[in-house]
């Protein structure tokens, strides 16, 4: 690595962590205004601007620094422009926040495509099913940040969503992003030169993580617990017990269906 490329780097991380404490400070203050809604949604802010680091404990995936600057910069530029009203202060605000989040949105969808089939082995894609994935992918959490908007219109009487137009345009955005981002990623795929490319992520052993281990051993005691219930139903005394407990405790069951059943358990 240059001297160039280790300034750049430097230079994310520290404007990065800067924005990360200007959210917590943001937490403070709302939570000394008593603003109770800002606080709710600062906190949970902060949680998503830590996801990075809690990816790498856990999983072994080193998120690049750019993209981890993404993330904050995204959650901060939303949060400061919603509480200091610069959506409506600044034309095309909103839009451009949309089209920054979608990107970072778009490049974590192809970092977990990327985990789930090169490091895991889970799915299988081609370079078309990368760029598709990720298209869906920031569309439907475009989807999902407008119903957010909504709902909190909703509840605190704020005018976020601006009316169908925006939130089409806003859509329209996350579409964009995506669809540049997925087309990218198809294409170094295919060029074969999205494996060799350590700009994109860092991984380590997934298997060997503890979340990877986590999830496996809680995928197993699911699977014991439904394979000892699958086994429960085909006893004959279970199966009776849970029916004779339905048509003593049902209250859809008449009383006639219940004289049938201790009429028929006699006849056994």
């Amino acid at each position: 690595m240059n001297t160039s490329e280790k300034r750049n780097i430097n230079w994310e991380r520290y404007l990065s962590l800067n924005l990360k404490i200007i959210l917590i400070i943001m937490a403070i203050i709302v939570l000394v205004k008593g603003e109770w809604v800002w606080l709710a949604g600062t906190l949970f802010s902060i949680l998503l601007v830590f996801m990075p680091a809690i990816i790498e404990k856990d999983f072994n995936v080193k998120l690049p620094v750019i993209l981890d600057f993404g993330v904050t910069a995204s959650i901060f530029l939303h949060v400061i422009g919603g509480y200091i009203g610069l959506y409506t202060a600044i034309p095309f605000y909103d839009h451009i926040t949309h089209f920054i989040s979608s990107v970072t949105i778009s490049l974590i969808a192809v970092t977990m495509l990327y985990v789930l089939t090169f490091n895991m082995g889970l799915v299988k894609l081609p370079p078309l099913g990368f760029g598709l994935m990720t298209v869906f992918f920031a569309m439907s959490m475009g989807v999902f940040w407008e119903f957010m908007e909504w709902g909190a219109d909703l509840i605190t009487g704020s005018d976020l969503q601006m009316g169908i137009h925006n939130t089409m345009v806003d859509l329209a955005f996350d579409t964009l992003a995506g669809a540049m981002v997925g087309t990218l990623a198809a294409f170094q795929l295919k060029a074969g030169k999205l494996h060799e490319s350590e700009s994109i992520l860092k991984v380590g052993d997934v298997k060997k993580s503890t979340g990877y281990r986590r999830m496996k051993s809680r995928g197993e005691k699911d699977r014991a617990i439904l394979k000892s219930i699958i086994r429960s139903f085909r006893d004959p005394t279970i199966m009776d017990a849970i029916i004779e407990h339905i048509v003593q405790e049902s209250k859809y069951i008449s009383e006639f269906q219940r004289q049938l059943w201790v009429s028929n358990k006699k006849k056994k």
